[in-house]
This record gives C-alpha cells, structure tokens and sequence, in this order.
C-alpha cells in the first residue's frame, strides 16, 4: 500500500498530465468544484458525525484537493510536479504529517490518492465523443467502443429527452463525485437536479447512468494503465470478470473469464468492446493477468449450461446467443516460469475450440 507522500506525487503527476491535455483552467475548474463541494458537505454533516470516518475522509480529500490546486498556480505547475517524492514533504507542508496522523487512525484514508484519472475520462476536451457512454449513444446510436468512428444518425431513444447540454452536466457531476468521493446517492442527485426529464423519471434511470458512468471511467482508465504496463512487460493480458448475485445477468454468464491481449477488444452479445460496460447497469471489471502467471479458478469461464440457465430464469424466449470465444492467447502458455511471447494479431493463437465469434447473434428480448 502506498503512503500519503507517494498519493500526493501520484495527485501532482495525474494534474499535470490533464492539464497538458485538456489545459490548466479546466483541470483548476474541475478542483475547484470539488474543493466546493467538499467544503458545503463538511458544513452540513451532522453533530454526531464529528470524528468519524466519513468526516475524517471528506478533510482528507480536501486537503489534497488544495494541495494539488497550489501546485497548479499558472507558469509553476512543471515545477511542483518534478518535485519528485523526496521533496514532497517540502512542498506539501503540512498535508503529509496531517495525511499521515489521519491513515493511521483511519486505514486508507489519507494514502488513496485523488481520481483525477479517472475524472479526467470523462471530460470531452480530453476524449470527445468517447468521453461517456450516453456521449457516445447521443453521437452515434450504439454503445460499443469505436462506435463513434462509425457515421451513423443513431437511435438517440432516451436521449432525445437529454440533449448535448444536459450530457455536458451529467460529466461534470460525475467527474466532481469521483474526486470528492461522493457517495452514490449524493451524486444521483446532483444529477436529478440538473434534469427535468429525471426529475419525472423512475429513481433507477439516475442510478443506471451513475452506475455505468462510474464503471466506465475507471475501467478506462484502468485500461490504459495496463496498456502502459503491456509495453514493458509484454506478456499482459486482460480478464474479464463478472459480479455474481441475483441481479447478474445471461450476457454476463457468457463473458466471464473471457481472456484478450491488451488491445484486443472483448466479445460480447452486444457488439465488442475494449472495457465494461457493454450496456446500462453493466457490472463487469477487467483484471490484469500476466501470462506468467497461473490463471485463478475464480477466473475461470462459465459453462454453456450455465449461460442457458441464467437466460431461462431471466424468462427469456428463444435461445440465448453463442457464447463469444472465450480466449485469444491459448491456455497453455499460462503458468509458465518464463513469459511467453504472445504470437501477434493474426499470428496463431487463436481462439480456443477454432471459433472466431463472427455471426455472434442478437440477444432475444434484450
């Protein structure tokens, strides 16, 4: 686990690596609201929960909000980043010794750094179109990753009731709750407040757009990380894994343990996709694995019978879809004490059983 001096590094790098992108003013902005946000929650909490976690993580979050806010002063933000850790304390201040007084009463507390990564995936300056999955459906009528290279009028449905403007509030509540580590509840209604439609919407249609919002973002940014990682390792690869309660559904059955390179897009009934989720209220997370490795039994796909099971409990009609191929790098090559060379695109090393998942069906009753 890392220390409070090695989160508030991590908080500098991830700001100033937006700001490049997107530029100062917006990420400043983007703290701003956070820091705001912070501040009106810490007035309000109630008496009795002085002392205690939450109040406890909500000053810890505001201190390294403030912290990063100083360093990003316009014309000194290169300098304040290449501090580096050993000079973290100086630069810091006081925020290391209070991060660490807090860590030690509060596990956790004062060493997780900021999502700034993950924030910053959903600001359209930096991703565009790509920035969230309603941006995507409003810019080309489907949900899938690369959907948007794709011309098309789209099928906006719901989001003719949204439009750009709203979608532009959504990703900017979105990204505050994710740095101000907002509970779930408190950032679905930010977003009831910023939208007549939800306003006069069933409760779960603001939870469906937190949830899948929230699980993009990280499993994004999850991914390029381990793109990263894939280039000075080069045996990485990604593994999807399901979330398995009553709510899980048929298509999550049948992509669990589905294992794929780094760059390799998952398969799914709903079209391929780099990252989860492939639809609203889409559960799944990515796990990076190193072919090095032996492959957890956890990890381990579900059978067919399985799949067809959880369609007919859902009282689906028809037959479920294929099951999309459950690998693109054979399992032999897992648990090997060296790291194996994975053969490249179209070198071998297909998918397991000989199938490609072309003419994967559309799911019944979807």
């Amino acid at each position: 686990m890392q220390t409070a001096r090695e989160a508030l590094a991590k908080n500098r790098r991830d700001a100033m690596d937006i700001a490049e992108k997107v530029g100062g003013g917006r990420i400043r902005a983007q703290l701003r609201d956070a820091e705001g946000d912070l501040i009106a929650r810490l007035r309000m909490l109630d008496p009795g929960m002085k002392g205690t976690f939450t109040e406890q993580q909500m000053r810890a979050t505001l201190a390294q909000v403030r912290h990063v806010l100083r360093g990003l002063r316009p014309g000194m933000q290169r300098a304040v980043v290449d501090t580096g850790l050993e000079a973290a304390d100086t630069a810091a201040g006081g925020v290391v010794t209070y991060l660490e007084t807090v860590d030690r009463q509060f596990r956790g507390t004062g060493s997780q750094p900021l999502a700034l990564d993950e924030a910053s995936m959903l600001d359209s300056a930096r991703y565009g179109a790509k920035a969230s999955i309603l941006r995507r459906i409003a810019t080309s009528g489907e949900e899938v990753e690369g959907a948007e290279d794709v011309p098309s009028m789209g099928k906006l449905g719901v989001l003719d009731r949204y439009g750009v403007n709203v979608i532009d509030h959504f990703e900017g509540a979105l990204r505050t709750g994710l740095i101000a580590r907002k509970p779930w509840e408190s950032v679905k209604a930010d977003l009831v407040a910023g939208s007549p439609f939800l306003q006069g919407a069933p409760a779960s249609w603001a939870e469906r757009i937190v949830r899948t919002e929230t699980m993009g973002a990280y499993n994004r940014a999850g991914l390029e990380s381990m793109q990263e990682a894939d280039d000075q390792l080069g045996d990485l690869v990604k593994i999807l894994s399901a979330t398995f309660d009553d709510r899980t559904a048929a298509d999550s059955y049948a992509v669990h343990g589905q294992i794929r390179r780094s760059t390799e897009p998952f398969e799914t009934w709903y079209g391929p996709m780099q990252h989860p989720p492939a639809r609203p209220n889409d559960r799944e997370i990515v796990v990076p694995h190193r072919v090095s490795w032996p492959l957890p039994p956890y990890l381990a796909p579900k059978d067919r019978g399985a799949v067809v099971s959880r369609w007919i409990k859902e009282k689906k009609k028809g037959s479920p879809p294929e099951t999309p191929p459950d690998t693109t790098v054979p399992r032999s090559l897992f648990g090997k004490q060296a790291p194996p060379r994975i053969p490249p695109e179209g070198g071998g090393g297909g998918a397991q059983g000989g199938e490609t998942g072309e003419g994967v069906a559309e799911p019944q009753g979807a």
